[in-house]
């Protein structure tokens, strides 16, 4: 594999990371008056502040929902300003010898507030405990957003801003949530735990600008 690696050699091809900006640039073509729209921008909002994986947000289809794996409505606490979001499997807890928690807070006055989204996303389309967090009415029946909707209707968003679609997909929120922390100053030790990365393979994902490489170079030159 080395050899093969050394003669194709290649760079390769992460998913751009969704950013803040690019996030309000998306609500543009979002209606949250329609039910269906508020349930997309929830799990937007979800996917990137709790940088998760798309298999603990949304199943592959609606008959391999698993309650264990996929996110639920049970599975989210509201305690006054912040959410706690329980996860009883993911990629690195195979054999339930741990319960991930990861917490949101409410955002006062900001569009982006993953709390409000859900609050608003309950309110409108209330479901029971048991139920997939993320579900879309159906002729006066629930069903779940699966992975095929919730990508597609990313690609649907991107490519309405007026971007290449094939430079982004579902893991955009998760390493655009990492370098979003990153910048914002969090240890990066709580960034690996926030994610519920079991290395350091996480660095991988995160954006780093020119001027955060620039600084890097002051600093040496400053000590000097």
């Amino acid at each position: 594999m080395a050899g093969i690696s050394r003669v194709k050699q290649h760079c390769p091809r992460q998913a751009r990371p969704i950013t803040p900006d690019l996030l309000k640039e998306m609500l543009k073509f979002l209606d949250l008056d329609n039910c269906t729209d508020i349930v997309y921008w929830c799990l937007f909002l979800f996917a990137f502040f709790l940088m998760s994986r798309k298999s603990n947000l949304v199943p592959d289809s609606v008959d391999s929902f698993d309650y264990k794996r996929q996110l639920t409505r049970g599975k989210v606490f509201m305690h006054e300003r912040v959410a706690i979001v329980v996860f009883e499997w993911t990629k690195t807890i195979q054999c339930g010898e741990r319960i991930l928690k990861i917490p949101l807070v409410k955002i006062d006055d900001s569009i982006l507030c993953p709390v409000t989204a859900y609050n608003r996303m309950c309110r409108m389309i209330p479901a029971p405990e048991e139920s997939p967090a993320f579900v879309i009415k159906r002729n006066a029946s629930l069903k779940t957003v699966t992975y095929k909707q919730f990508q597609s209707k990313l690609k649907r968003i991107i490519s309405l801003t007026g971007r290449d679609t094939r430079l982004y997909s579902t893991h955009s929120f998760r390493r655009g949530g990492a370098s979003f922390a990153f910048q914002a100053r969090v240890p990066s030790e709580l960034i690996q735990l926030h994610g519920d990365w079991a290395s350091d393979a996480y660095k991988l994902y995160l954006n780093f600008t020119m001027q955060e490489k620039i600084s890097v170079a002051e600093s040496m030159a400053k000590l000097l």
